[in-house]
């Protein structure tokens, strides 16, 4: 500023009898910014983290189960491969579309979380993959194996890495913590898989799956010959239907037991039906339709084979309504998924009517399919003297009186879709086949699995020391995921 004092000697900078301006300086000092955002940071930390630690103790929820022996030591498989990476293990409940057809059946609760079956936590640091805090029962155990073995095995669009470094055991566990970790909720879809699993053996007359990854050492050959040789159902017939048939027909909805495809046959349909059945199915079902594939070395029952045009033109099972009832819902005890949560009901439709066309060369990539490939479905008479019996109409059914809540039946109702409450089959070797058989059934291996958890927890040690009462408290399936 120019010294204006030397052109107007009666010029002052500060009115006359005021102090000078002091001089200017910063009051923030480097140390005191820096003191004041440790401040700033510590004190949310200490509320949101140390005082969360030091004084927030839930109880243990009603949901929660401990882990067994061998699903613990999965669960430090899991942590160690870096799982956690990719799947989170807590449903939000913000999150997308929670409680809709199985996707997240339950909201976590804090109190699922704070026994030492939880330490350290694998809540996950991304949701790249799908969250599998519930993926419990969802599938049976040699689709998991199948799935680390290879991930495209069975999700052909799936970047998942294999896993296949691991030991048979070390697999085997795994799979193991991933059915058992959802609680009780998940204990009960558990229990319905490994029935299932008990009576598809003995109506298709299979053998065990291979454990581990046995299975690698199979050829596609040998699948072959498994799928060839490998069945021996019992003798005998049903109401007009020889086994598997009642088995197979009565997992389905019956109101889709004689159900066509609402589309019409058309080139678009059956092109839009391929393009996803090769982005999601040749996995298992082959990259014919053949059941011929990697995946189905480890799987029994082995998938279906879609290339007979016997099944596809009048098979008692094959009706275009029992396919898409198998594709929306999935089958319990086999590797079939529900593709209810990732696949519109047009698009399944589609699917269904592409399958009708694989016999005549749907699959053959130098060929497109049309309309005069598509094999129409017509119901065989053994199956119209099965449903003249067993009226798809009759029915003294849940759906007509109050949903039921206990949990097991309605595990078996998800399951044996087809049967209504009165309706009992009698399957050589296995036993009565009926609602209540199938409930107390799922029930027993439920109780099984509950009971060996509770014992190798506090075999183990186990913190913190959960009342009894906790073990008798009912699990909570919603009806609406049934």
């Amino acid at each position: 500023m120019p010294n204006l004092s030397k052109w107007l000697p009666t010029y002052q900078s500060f009115p006359q009898g005021w102090a000078p301006h002091p001089r200017k300086r910063m009051l923030m000092t480097p140390l005191l910014v820096f003191l004041g955002g440790i401040f700033a940071f510590a004190v949310p930390t200490l509320v949101a983290a140390f005082f969360q630690l030091m004084f927030f103790s839930p109880p243990v929820s009603n949901n929660w189960s401990p882990l067994t022996v061998s699903a613990d030591a999965g669960r430090k498989v899991f942590v160690a491969n870096g799982c956690i990476y990719c799947h989170s293990g807590y449903v939000r409940p913000q999150d997308v579309r929670q409680g809709v057809m199985y996707l997240y059946p339950r909201i976590s609760l804090p109190g699922d979380f704070v026994t030492d079956d939880s330490s350290p936590n694998v809540f996950g640091t991304a949701r790249i993959g799908p969250d599998l805090s519930q993926e419990s029962g969802f599938h049976p155990d040699d689709w998991e194996r199948a799935h680390f073995s290879d991930p495209r095995f069975v999700e052909p669009m799936s970047i998942m890495p294999r896993f296949i470094f691991l030991s048979d055991k070390q697999v085997d566990d795994l799979s193991t913590f991933l059915q058992l970790r959802a609680g009780k909720n998940g204990l009960v879809r558990y229990a319905g898989q490994l029935y299932a699993k008990q009576m598809q053996k003995v109506a298709l007359g299979i053998d065990d799956p291979p454990t581990g990854f046995q299975a690698e050492k199979l050829t596609l050959k040998d699948v072959v010959n498994i799928e060839t040789n490998g069945s021996n159902p019992p003798q005998g017939t049903v109401d007009g239907l020889n086994w598997p048939d009642p088995i197979n027909l009565n997992i389905v909805d019956r109101s889709y037991w004689l159900a066509d495809n609402p589309l019409p046959v058309t080139k678009d349909n059956l092109l839009r039906g391929r393009l996803i059945f090769r982005e999601r199915c040749i996995g298992c079902h082959g990259d014919k339709g053949d059941a011929v594939s990697l995946a189905a070395r480890y799987l029994q029952p082995t998938p279906i084979d879609f290339t007979k045009p016997s099944d596809a033109s009048g098979g008692n099972d094959t009706a275009p309504g029992v396919l898409y009832y198998r594709v929306l819902r999935g089958i319990e005890g086999t590797a079939m998924e529900n593709f209810g949560t990732r696949l519109r009901v047009d698009d399944i439709w589609r699917v269904v009517l592409f399958l009708k066309s694989i016999p005549s060369g749907g699959l053959d990539p130098s060929k497109v399919p049309t309309t005069d490939m598509y094999i129409q479905w017509k119901p065989p008479a053994a199956l119209l003297q099965y449903i003249a019996k067993h009226p798809i109409d009759q029915s003294k059914n849940y759906q007509e009186t109050a949903a039921p809540t206990d949990p097991w039946m309605l595990e078996a109702r998800r399951f044996m879709a087809g049967l209504n409450d009165t309706d009992q089959l009698d399957l050589p070797g296995f036993g009565t086949v009926s609602l209540q058989a199938t409930r107390d059934g799922i029930k027993a291996i439920y109780d099984q699995l509950l009971s060996q958890g509770w014992n190798d927890y506090f075999a183990r040690g186990g913190t913190p020391s959960v009342p009894v009462t906790q073990k008798d408290i009912p699990p909570t399936v919603d009806a609406d995921l049934r």
